[in-house]
């Protein structure tokens, strides 16, 4: 019997948990060397079908920025946004409603919503700081696009958008690129998140986040860079070693809220962040995502929209898999210490110039 390649969202019935099965995705093309797996590399250039006049490659765009008389689905694009040729969900031609499920030890759904490729540049990049800072502000506009018009839809709760930069990190294709996936249900890293925030503000009438910052700039051992409205900092209690995190200095719980200015203003001080661990760690893999609130909603007094940067430095063991706790061998005052000192490389050494 030939397997079904149609994904499936499954519920563990002891913890709650929601998983994708999705068998398409183990046909995906790989180009990345996996020898070295700490090493990013532009592996894949020859035949990349991400690159600018391998349109054909992709499905149709959904989302562009093109140059003026360009045409879509062809050369002149800054900026695309397509369909996932093998994606871990799909959308489905008819509505299919949530429940809780009716007392089934094994509960499961389709597993419909959308996933989303967003290729960050026209030429064959692998590095994010050899973006300018307009290409970088592009990318994080494009979330900000992205998230509206995957919240038209309402029957998905949640759009995550995430990163992978080299093999270790889970990338398949060198050249830069974004993945977004929506779904009906809030993933739980941030389902997580949002319980928390929401029972430290009944406690204590605060957001914990703003609480966080106001205590790191107070005290500045865990500060990486900031600039007038977003700061870089390494969390308390982090998982990863040089795990950092970037934040808006005012409330908001909206990514998509932010205005063009700002955006334009984080893209500077991202690269700027991921450029102090490339030089620190010596262009490790690693991963970046967005954490927001769930799409459609209101701005939340007890949430606070960030992105959080995970180095692929080290690999998780038999302790944090069996147990949940991860185990960090970098104090973050002391990853703060080394990041705030580095000097990112100029742009021509991230070119490879």
């Amino acid at each position: 019997m030939p397997e079904n390649l149609d994904p499936q969202y499954r519920r563990d019935p002891v913890t709650g948990r929601w998983v994708i099965i999705a068998p398409i995705r183990s046909l995906r093309p790989l180009t990345l060397a996996h020898s070295k797996p700490h090493a990013r590399t532009g592996a894949g250039h020859a035949h990349c079908p991400l690159c600018e006049g391998a349109e054909a490659n992709t499905p149709n765009e959904v989302y562009a920025i093109r140059d003026a008389n360009s045409t879509p689905n062809g050369p002149g694009w800054q900026l695309r946004v397509v369909p996932n040729k093998f994606p871990a969900v799909h959308p489905l031609g008819e509505p299919v409603y949530l429940s809780e499920g009716a007392g089934d030890l094994f509960d499961s759904l389709p597993g419909f919503g959308e996933h989303e490729l967003l290729i960050e540049c026209p030429h064959h990049e692998v590095t994010p700081i050899a973006l300018s800072d307009p290409e970088m502000t592009q990318v994080l506009t494009a979330y900000r696009e992205r998230i509206l018009a995957l919240g038209g839809n309402p029957l998905y709760e949640y759009a995550t958008i995430f990163k992978n930069i080299g093999a270790e990190a889970g990338a398949s294709l060198a050249h830069l690129h974004s993945q977004i996936i929506a779904t009906p249900v809030v993933p739980e890293a941030v389902r997580n998140e949002l319980e928390m925030s929401r029972a430290y503000y009944d406690r204590r009438r605060r957001c914990v986040f703003c609480d966080i910052l106001r205590e790191e700039h107070t005290e500045r051992h865990r500060v990486v860079a900031e600039s007038a409205s977003f700061i870089a900092i390494c969390p308390f209690a982090p998982r990863f070693a040089y795990e950092t995190w970037v934040l808006p200095k005012s409330h908001d719980s909206r990514y998509e809220a932010q205005t063009d200015t700002q955006y334009a203003e984080l893209a500077s001080l991202l690269k700027q962040t991921l450029g102090k661990l490339d030089t620190v760690l010596a262009e490790p893999a690693m991963n970046y995502y967005l954490h927001t609130s769930p799409l459609r909603s209101a701005n939340l007094r007890y949430y606070h929209w960030h992105f959080e940067i995970v180095p692929r430095i080290a690999r998780q063991a038999g302790f944090e898999w069996g147990s949940g706790c991860f185990i960090n061998a970098v104090a973050p005052e002391k990853a703060a210490a080394d990041l705030r000192a580095a000097k990112p490389p100029p742009i021509e050494a991230a070119l490879g110039l």
